[in-house]
C-alpha cells in the first residue's frame, strides 16, 4: 500500500537535515573517536516495528493493529533514513531459511544462516483515537458505515514508544495526531467498501487524518533516534609482510583514498557502574600499530601493516586528518 508522499517529503529534509548539523558527536558511546571522512556519513539505525495496540473505540471491518504498523513501515522506508524490520512477519523468513537447509533443496543459492539483522530500536505503537464526529449534531460514531450531515470531523491519534533493545530503556514516547474536517450540505462519506490503506481510503476524512498522524509520527521518530557515524575499524587482520594485512570496514562509500594512514588502537576500554551497569568511563585503547591504505573498494579497503600488530575490531585513528 502506498501513501501520498508530497507533503511529508517536503517536510523531511528540514526536519532531519538540521539534526545532522547540530548533533555531530566527537566520540561514540564507548568512548572511541569518530572520524566522518564524508560529511554527514551516517550509519542508518535498524528499527523493528511491532503491531499497534488498539485502544480506540473503533470496532469496524479493519484490522487497525496491523494496518497502522504497515503504514508506519511504508513511511519510514520512504525516508531512507532507517533500516526497517517487521518482527511480526519474521517467522515467514525464518521458515524459508529452514526449508532451504533441507536435502530436497539444492545447495546453490541457499541463504546463509546467522545473517539476519539485529534490531537496535523497537517501535511499539498504540492507537488512542480513531473516530468520526458529525459536526452538525455532535454525534459520536465509532463503528459506522456512513456519516450524514452538514459536515464531519475525523480524528486519529497514536502514541509510539521507542525502546533501546540493548538495555530495554524507553528512549522516547511520541504522540501524534491528525484531524480533518469535511463540510458541505448533505455530504455523505461511506466506508463500507473501503480498504484500509488503499487509495480510496486516503480520499476520505478518516484516511487523511490517518496519513497526517503517521507522517508526523515518522518525523518525530527520526528526530528521536540517535545519530551514529561511521567509525573506522579493522574488519580482517593478517601479518606484516604478507600482502594486504588489514581490511578496513569502509572504502569509496566513506571517501577513503590510497595512501591514507591510520594508527591502530587496542580495543576500547569501558568501565561500568557495579550497581547500575551503566558506562561511567570510556577511553580508546593504546596505540599498537600503524597501517597504510593500498586498495580502495566500494565498501572496504585493503591496507598494509607498517608496524605493530592488528586484530579484528580494533579502532583506527587517521594520521594527519
Amino acid at each position: 500500500m502506498m501513501l501520498r508522499r508530497l507533503g511529508f517529503l517536503l517536510l523531511l529534509p528540514g526536519l532531519c537535515g538540521g539534526l545532522s548539523a547540530c548533533r555531530t558527536p566527537r566520540r561514540a558511546a564507548d568512548g572511541t573517536p569518530l572520524y566522518p571522512f564524508r560529511p554527514g556519513r551516517e550509519v542508518p539505525p535498524v528499527v523493528a516495528v511491532m503491531d499497534f495496540e488498539n485502544r480506540a473505540s473503533w470496532a469496524g471491518q479493519w484490522n487497525l493493529s496491523g494496518g497502522m504498523a504497515d503504514l508506519l513501515v511504508a513511511r519510514l522506508m520512504e525516508t531512507r533514513q532507517v533500516v526497517v524490520i517487521e518482527r511480526q512477519h519474521l517467522g515467514d523468513v525464518v521458515g524459508e531459511i529452514a526449508r532451504q537447509g533441507e536435502e530436497l533443496f539444492r545447495k546453490e543459492g541457499r541463504a546463509e544462516r546467522g545473517r539476519l539483522k539485529n534490531a537496535q530500536y523497537l517501535l511499539r505503537g498504540t492507537i488512542t483515537d480513531f473516530t468520526v464526529i458529525e459536526e452538525s449534531s455532535g454525534g459520536f460514531w465509532s463503528s459506522f458505515l456512513r456519516v450524514f450531515g452538514r459536515g464531519s470531523r475525523a480524528r486519529v491519534a497514536i502514541t509510539i514508544k521507542v525502546y533501546d533493545v540493548e538495555n530495554g530503556e524507553v528512549m522516547a514516547s511520541i504522540k501524534s495526531d491528525g484531524t480533518v474536517s469535511s463540510g458541505g450540505g448533505g455530504a455523505e462519506v461511506t466506508y463500507k467498501h473501503v480498504s484500509f490503506g488503499g487509495d480510496s481510503f486516503f480520499r476520505t476524512p478518516l484516511g487523511k487524518a490517518t496519513e497526517r498522524a503517521i507522517d508526523r509520527a515518522a518525523g518525530r521518530i527520526l528526530a528521536a533516534l540517535p545519530i551514529t557515524y561511521w567509525s573506522p575499524r579493522v574488519a580482517e587482520a593478517g601479518q606484516a609482510g604478507a600482502g594486504p594485512a588489514v581490511v578496513i570496514n569502509g572504502g569509496v562509500n566513506v571517501n577513503l583514498k590510497v595512501g591514507d594512514e591510520f594508527l591502530v588502537h587496542d580495543l576500547p576500554r569501558r568501565v561500568t557502574d557495579p550497581v547500575t551497569g551503566n558506562v561511567i568511563e570510556a577511553s580508546a585503547g593504546r596505540v599498537v600499530g600503524r597501517i597504510r591504505v593500498q586498495v580502495v573498494l566500494a565498501q572496504s579497503a585493503h591496507a598494509v601493516l607498517l608496524q605493530g600488530t592488528v586484530q579484528r575490531g580494533q579502532v583506527l585513528e587517521p594520521v594527519g586528518k
